[in-house]
């Protein structure tokens, strides 16, 4: 049975917490396979944590809503995340050589890396005066 949940969150990684467990109870109850419920938690955890950080940096702490719809089903799971805050086109970045990266003792920058490896789709649109949509999906793994 596949189950559909939206969550709103504030722009404060305080939040993140309630992304995680939303993103468990989804895959658990919608019948996607469990297996993958660490992975999928990365990779939304890394898209809000981007939002935050970068797409809505230049607001206070709180002031500002993330919407997190998701959905859960034995062949699928998906997520779609709107918020207003400045766009960012994940496919502006290149494939990130990740044995170079290691190397410069670099800790961060490879959200976007993350959600490509783990998800099947990735896929961002930007209107003005609508704010920014991220949907990524994975399949049911054969």
């Amino acid at each position: 049975m596949a189950l559909s949940v939206d969550l709103r969150i504030a722009n404060d990684l305080s939040q993140l917490p309630r992304v995680r467990d939303l993103v468990a109870r989804v895959v658990r109850e919608g019948g996607f396979a469990p297996a993958y419920i660490n992975r999928l938690q990365i990779a939304v955890e890394e898209a809000v944590t981007n939002i935050i950080e970068h797409g809505l940096a230049d607001r206070p702490r709180g002031t500002a809503e993330i919407l997190i719809e998701v959905e859960g089903a034995p062949e699928r799971f998906a997520v779609a995340i709107t918020d207003d805050g400045q766009s960012f086109d994940p496919a502006s970045i290149g494939e990130v050589d990740i044995t170079a990266h290691a190397a410069t003792g670099r800790s961060g920058g490879l959200g976007v890396f993350l959600m490509r490896r783990i998800m099947d789709i990735v896929d961002y649109h930007a209107e003005r005066g609508k704010g920014n949509r991220l949907v990524m999906i994975k399949h049911r793994p054969d």
